[in-house]
This record gives structure tokens, C-alpha cells and sequence, in this order.
């Protein structure tokens, strides 16, 4: 068996965001344990003056007056962990999680689907090249061999099972996944690599030491079944956005939520399929988190759409306090349709229609956009009916007019109410008798006729029963 072990060592560091987000340099950043008060992680800028791994709170203060401070939370780097496997899980399988910053695959069965390392490597890397994390990588014969070397910056990807075998005979016991008073009782008798300990015959460490250091050596060396739990991510779109300082402008979220955006983008087009619905979490530092949605009529999976949307949808929102953090995720999704275009239409425009009304959604509310509907009643004014512009939620599909497949006359504009014709007219085609609403107390007993005035004017007018003209409409 063949192992690839992913070690993120600044997990958190990598997944905040702050404003000089593109050049680290500008800004000394450092992770800090809260209760050892030691610092786990740091920026390229925080290294170049002196600050160490482990190196305590007091003394990185003194060398780096600037430096900007962030407790570490496992929390954090366990969510961007599940992200990455989930990313990952798109171009390879048997993918284990390893909390809170690794990630062990099984590569075994790839190289059958890529035909050799190389070629799996580079399509491994390159799609990790998206998330923009940093991260120490290599392969093994088990498990514990590659999670071995990857910690130790190794940085190779190796086939070959002897060089595998003795590449980790030279690493220090301390090294090693045994517990430190394993570690402690083998150094007090001589045993301070792994090559040292594999000398050692498994029936003689049976008989002086525990059997959970036979089971270690027998994992390591692949010699022992190592029990593993594959993840199998849901295919939601769910991403969590920790800002490294708080925001208390809602202008100022548009580049944190450009980042989300994209990381939608590159989800939604590698699945060929769009989002209609979008909820984004603020998560407010002293208030309760405010949830606002973002709709797409159409259906959208490019990162500049949403944040257009987005950008009118927060110019009418109010936050209670400052920002901490975004969470995005996909309330509706659907397939990807591409849009019918009639050649001898010619050029409508930038915009189709569905796009125009999630445009004026995102700016006026999903409230102030209707549209027309057509009913089965015969009674010309109340053929149509005026209903909300929404999306149905079972077929990801607009509620939008449907056609009125029918030869009758019906006129462009249809006045509210029928007025008096009083102008001279000449009928040119009727009459069209609609007896209707005896049912529901609005009855009506009509002859329609298309009619043209002196000015030219096509009319659709009307005659009662008691011989009086009515216009109801006029024709384009």
C-alpha cells in the first residue's frame, strides 16, 4: 500500500483574512496557544524579525512591537480541514481526515485512473494550489510513515519501496505518534530513532515492552492492518470565513466575500451546476448573527454575478456591531441550462430577463419584484393575475407567465376598468361573446369586436345587453 500524508502547519494563519490578504509581507501576524502563551504559527513578515515556533508571547512583543496577535482555535483549522478534504474529494478517493491540520489519502488505488505518480501528483497539487494553503507532503508504506516524514518537511513523492523503507530509520524517536512516556522509556534504554527501534526483534519488544508499541512497529512498517475512516463528504457548499479584524463598515465585506464567492465558483463549475439561493451568516462580535439570503432568478455560478447581487442586497442592510466572520452556503441548487438564444432574434441586450429581475430583486427586496400570471378565466381582466417573482422551490425553477397559446385577439394594453366609447369606430372583426362568472356574483355578457377609430387606433370594444359600447383595450 501506497500513502500521501498532506501537513498544513499554518491552517488558521492561512484560512484568516484581513486586507493585505495578497502581500504578507505588509503585516507581522502570529498564532498564539492561549494557555501556554506560546506562538503555534506566523507570517513570512514575523520571521524575518526573529520570531521563533514555541517562542513565547513576552519575548516575540519585544523583538516585533508591531505584531498582530490571534488565539489559536482548533475549531478553526478541524472546519478548513473538512473544506480541503471536500475539495480534494472532487479528483481522488479514500481521503481520512486527520485533526486538526493533516489529511492522509490512500493512493493505491489512483494510479490505475492516472497511470503513473507523476501524473496524479501534479493534478493533486495543482488543485490544491487553489485553496492557497500552505503545505509539507509525503508518501509512505503506511500511514504512520507518511504522517512520519510529511511532518518533518520531507517534501517528496516516492514510489520506490525501498527508498520508502529506509527513509525513516533516521528519524528521532520523539518524532514518532508514541505517547512521550513510550518515547521516554525507550530512550532510557538506548533506542533513540526508528531504526533503532525496528532492529529490535517484535517477539523480544513483546516481552519488555507494552503490546501497543508492537502494534506501532507493525503499523509503521505496514506489516499490521492500520485501520482507517475514509470521509465521504455531502455535496453542500458550506465555508467559513474568520476575519482578522473586525468589520464594522458592511462596504468593507465586499473582499472577504469575493474570496467566498470564487471558492463557490470553482465548487459550483466543477459540478457543471448553479446556485439560486445563497445564505450568508454575519457572525457579530456582540450581537446575535444576522443571516441575509441572495437570489438568483436564473441561476448563477460566476463569482462576479453573485457579488454584484450581493452588493445591492447589502445596501439596505444595517449590522448591530462588528463582524468576525462570514459563513456561506448554498440554499438552492440546480443544474446548469444552458440558455436557448433564436438566432434572428438579434442582440436584446446585456441582460436576459431573468437576470434583470434578480438585479432588481437584490436592489428593491424580493417583495417588490411581480409578475404576470395567466389564469383559465374567460373574463379578459381577470385572465391575469399579478403574484411575486420567486423561484419554486422544488424545480429550481422561475415562476414566470406562461405563454398564451391561443388564436384569439387579446390587445397589448388592457385598461383597469372599461370606458364609454364615444368616438366613431369601424368594427372589422367579431364578434367574440364571453358569457361568464355566474359562479362567484360577477357575471358578464359580452360581444367583443376588434374596431379601428378615425385615428387610426385598433380598439378591442364591447357591447352589453343593453346595447352600450365599452373600449377595453388597445392593440400595438
Amino acid at each position: 500500500m501506497l500513502w500521501l500524508y498532506l501537513h498544513f502547519p499554518s491552517l488558521q494563519m492561512d484560512t484568516l483574512f484581513h486586507q493585505d490578504n495578497d502581500n504578507d509581507n505588509d503585516l507581522a501576524l502570529a498564532i498564539v496557544d492561549g494557555r501556554k502563551h506560546t506562538i503555534v504559527q506566523l507570517n513570512q513578515k514575523a520571521a524575518k524579525q526573529g520570531l521563533l515556533l514555541g517562542m513565547g508571547l513576552g519575548s516575540a512583543a519585544a523583538l516585533c512591537q508591531d505584531l498582530q496577535v490571534h488565539p489559536y482555535d482548533p475549531k478553526i483549522e478541524e472546519q478548513r480541514l473538512i473544506e480541503i478534504a471536500q475539495w480534494l474529494y472532487l479528483i481522488t478517493s479514500d481521503i481520512s481526515l486527520s485533526p486538526p491540520n493533516g489529511v492522509l489519502i490512500k493512493v493505491t488505488n489512483m494510479l490505475s485512473l492516472y497511470s503513473n505518480m507523476e501524473n496524479y501528483w501534479r493534478t493533486l497539487s495543482q488543485h490544491l494550489a487553489h485553496l492557497q494553503v500552505h503545505a509539507s507532503y509525503s508518501t509512505g508504506l503506511s500511514p504512520y510513515a507518511a504522517i512520519l516524514m510529511a511532518k518533518q518537511n520531507k517534501n517528496w513523492v516516492v514510489t520506490d519501496t525501498q527508498q520508502l523503507k529506509n527513509a525513516i530509520r533516521h528519524y528521532a524517536i520523539s518524532l514518532s505518534e508514541l505517547p512521550a512516556s513510550q518515547v521516554n522509556q525507550l530512550q532510557r534504554v538506548g533506542i533513540h530513532n526508528i531504526g533503532d527501534l525496528l532492529a529490535l526483534p517484535l517477539p523480544e519488544v513483546a516481552k519488555r515492552f507494552n503490546i501497543d508499541l508492537v502494534n506501532y512497529i507493525g503499523k509503521l512498517t505496514g506489516q499490521f492492518k492500520h485501520p482507517i475512516d475514509f470521509y465521504h463528504p455531502p455535496d453542500l457548499f458550506c465555508y467559513f470565513l474568520e476575519l482578522l479584524f473586525d468589520i464594522e463598515n458592511i462596504a468593507w465585506l465586499e473582499k472577504p466575500l469575493n474570496i467566498l464567492f470564487q471558492r463557490l465558483e470553482l465548487f459550483l463549475k466543477l459540478r457543471d451546476s448553479v446556485a439560486y439561493e445563497l445564505n450568508l451568516v454575519l457572525h457579530q462580535r456582540d450581537h446575535q448573527d444576522k443571516t441575509i439570503p441572495f437570489h438568483s432568478a436564473q441561476g448563477d455560478y460566476l463569482a462576479t454575478k453573485w457579488q454584484v447581487l450581493s452588493t445591492l442586497t447589502l445596501e439596505s442592510i444595517r449590522i448591530d456591531s462588528a463582524v468576525t466572520g462570514l459563513t456561506l452556503s448554498v440554499t438552492r441548487l440546480g443544474e446548469n441550462s444552458s440558455n436557448d438564444h433564436d438566432l434572428f432574434d438579434g442582440i436584446k441586450g446585456n441582460q436576459t430577463a431573468l437576470e434583470l429581475a434578480s438585479t432588481l430583486q437584490a436592489k428593491l427586496g424580493p417583495q417588490a419584484v411581480t409578475t404576470l400570471l395567466f389564469t383559465d378565466d374567460p373574463r379578459p381582466e381577470m385572465a391575469t393575475q399579478v403574484v411575486p417573482f420567486t423561484i419554486d422551490a422544488q424545480q429550481c425553477t422561475p415562476v414566470c407567465p406562461r405563454a398564451l397559446k391561443s388564436t384569439l385577439f387579446r390587445p397589448s394594453l388592457l385598461y383597469p376598468h372599461p370606458i364609454p366609447l364615444t368616438a366613431q369606430v369601424k368594427v372589422t372583426l367579431g364578434p367574440e361573446r364571453i358569457v361568464s362568472g355566474w359562479w362567484d356574483g360577477h357575471p358578464v355578457k359580452r360581444d367583443y369586436f376588434v374596431a379601428r377609430n378615425t385615428s387610426g387606433q385598433w380598439l378591442w370594444i364591447f357591447r352589453t345587453e343593453d346595447h352600450h359600447w365599452f373600449v377595453h383595450g388597445q392593440f400595438s
